[in-house]
Formats: structure tokens, sequence, C-alpha cells
């Protein structure tokens, strides 16, 4: 994937939150109790060059 900025190719990273064993995923819950949540993970790409950060759901469709 290249950056959006200046064109130079991406690596994948880790995004980590402050607890142990924290996942960061992305989640679209409607309103009512008995609407189930909707979530996706989350993949986390940085440019190297620039220092632009890019997340991009890994399962767009599971929020619809």
């Amino acid at each position: 994937m290249d950056c959006l900025r200046c064109k130079e190719e991406m690596i994948k990273a880790k995004l980590k939150g402050d607890a142990v064993g924290t996942v960061v995923y992305l989640t679209n819950k409607k309103n009512g109790i008995f609407e189930n949540e909707k979530n996706s993970t989350v993949s986390c790409y940085v440019c190297p060059k620039c220092g632009y950060v890019e997340l991009n759901a890994d399962n767009a469709k599971k929020l619809i």
C-alpha cells in the first residue's frame, strides 16, 4: 500500500492500547437493547518517510 501523502511504500504496524490484551476494533451498534453490536478488527499502516498513519477495517461489511 502506498502512502496517500508522499507515495512511499507503507509498512504494517500494530496499534496497541494501555491495557494488556486490548484489541482495537471498529463498532457500529444501532439504538435498541435487542440490536447486536457489529464490529471489525483494524489493520494499521504507517509511512516510514512522512509518518502518515492509516487505519483500515479488516471486514467493513460486518459493520452493515
